[in-house]
């Protein structure tokens, strides 16, 4: 007798729905790009010393993963929406597992280098999690249930604030790598065993022109954004990546537009909906990562500068808290929120807090409970309306464009904290202070910048169309239509 796959007789049952959201919500958690990222960013001194390296060269390890995390989401996105977005995803966490070995065994700059490559298939796993929610949930729950797994993504990089001290203090900086490999590698396992690949795919080739092009051109944006602060923006280097950022945008769009079997259908891009989106994806990355990155070096800041706190790593993690706690509660809230109100309405009251608790720092960052509370207020913010983007995103594409237009979503937003951390970076290195730290006018300057672009990503959410596809919210009252779809449905998993 032919044996089954556990996934294959998985019951319809409350629970056996709840084991797959659930394994769907930790995959997103353990290996979302914003987790894996800000695990590694408060220990780069560690890490400069352990692997014999100098300030420039430690920066690669953060480079090396924002740009591998570039270049694979859309393309491990589109290749899930042809050959199944589950199969992608065990791959993609299989990827980031191998990654986080090599990288823990690592003990010169390049071997960690490969290993942060490795790690940034990561970056894919949100985009090819919405794929399979899509895929398995009835139409009226997948707001829902995409509201639920953007929160558990957007909360990553303040839990990974969190962690960073206690497991460096407590197992060693090599543990910050061996961990994502057993939680991925086990929840890989349950994922392949249990999920099935279901819901319509892509048919016709991989564009692989198309996919080298777009990586080019990711390449030639991030690597200045990343690097501009420290070689100078007006460098030679700097304005040929620059210049070679928009010759292969051009080349891409141009394949994309002739091709039969696009990597990303520009007719999909063009879409109200998905273009203002992006744009607000982008704005929110400005100042979600911005958040992220900055704020807990401002918390460790030595009083002696004459401003700042004096925090501890671990101390500045646990300042992280609150945060964290607001981005996931009003993240859940989102998918709830979006079948009362319309999506465009929670967009914009997500969009609020962020302009609030950014005005907040440029105005006053004295005292430790204002920046917490600043902080926590534009995380309020943050945690619905990235929420809520991910879900218009979702529901605005036809199904078999899921995987590419998310992943898409999410680099752009990528892209945006790039942008958020070279504006800031720059802000700060032109206002030098003592003690080696930027003087404080630099960081009233970069919370003012900060404010400017929450503003315009208000701005952005304003021009989302107020209408979007039918299955955006779940209505009221079912159809007999409906219930008949619901009753098919009887053997998903969701």
């Amino acid at each position: 007798m032919q044996s089954k796959r556990l996934r294959d007789v998985v019951p319809p049952t409350p629970a056996g729905k709840g084991l797959t959201l659930a394994l769907v919500m930790l995959s997103v958690t353990s290996a979302s790009y914003s987790l894996v990222q800000s695990m590694v960013n408060p220990a780069l001194a560690t890490l400069r010393q352990s692997l014999h390296t100098d300030q420039l060269g430690v920066s690669w390890v953060l480079t090396s993963y924002l740009l591998a995390s570039a270049l694979l989401t859309p393309i491990l996105g589109k290749l899930g929406d042809r050959f199944g977005k589950r199969r992608l995803l065990v791959f993609a966490l299989g990827l980031l597992v191998v990654g986080s070995v090599v990288s823990a065994l690592a003990q010169d700059l390049p071997v960690m280098v490969l290993g942060r490559v490795l790690q940034g298939a990561g970056g894919a796993v949100l985009p090819l999690a919405f794929g399979v929610i899509r895929d398995l949930a009835p139409a009226p729950r997948v707001g829902s249930a995409v509201g639920i797994v953007a929160a558990m993504s957007s909360v990553g990089a303040g839990l990974g604030v969190l962690v960073c001290g206690p497991i460096v203090e407590g197992l060693g900086v090599a543990w910050l790598f061996w961990l994502p490999a057993i939680a991925n590698g086990v929840i890989a396992v349950l994922l392949w065993l249990i999920i099935a690949d279901r819901g319509a795919r892509a048919t016709g080739a991989v564009n692989w022109l198309a996919a080298a092009l777009l990586s080019a051109a990711l390449v030639c944006v991030l690597l200045p954004l990343s690097l501009g602060a420290d070689h100078g923006w007006l460098a030679p280097s700097m304005l040929a990546l620059f210049a070679g950022a928009v010759v292969f945008g051009v080349l891409w769009v141009l394949v994309e537009l002739r091709s039969r079997t696009p990597l990303i259908d520009m007719a999909v891009f063009r879409m109200r909906p998905v273009w203002t989106a992006n744009l607000a994806s982008l704005l929110f990355g400005v100042g979600l990562y911005s958040t992220m990155g900055f704020i807990p070096t401002f918390f460790q800041i030595p009083r002696q500068a004459g401003y700042g706190f004096g925090a501890s790593v671990t101390a500045s993690g646990l300042l992280f808290v609150p945060i964290t706690i607001a981005m996931l509660a009003t993240g859940l809230l989102a998918g709830p929120l979006m079948r009362l109100l319309r999506p465009k309405t929670v967009l914009v009251i997500g969009a609020i807090p962020p302009v609030v608790g950014f005005a907040w720092l440029a105005f006053s960052h004295d005292h430790l409970w204002e920046v917490v509370v600043a902080t926590s207020i534009g995380g309020l913010g943050f945690g619905v309306a990235l929420s809520a983007l991910s879900a218009v995103v979702v529901h605005s594409v036809p199904v078999t464009q899921t995987g590419a237009a998310a992943g898409m979503n999410a680099n752009i937003r990528t892209i945006g904290g790039a942008l958020g951390a070279a504006v800031v970076s720059t802000i700060l290195g032109s206002h030098p202070g003592v003690l080696g730290v930027p003087a404080e006018s630099g960081y009233t300057i970069a919370f003012a910048a900060l404010t400017i672009a929450a503003l315009a990503s208000l701005i952005a959410c304003l021009v989302i169309p107020t209408a979007l596809s039918s299955d955006d919210v779940a209505p009221e009252h079912e159809t007999p239509e409906q219930e008949a779809a619901e009753l098919l449905d009887q053997h998903n998993p969701f």
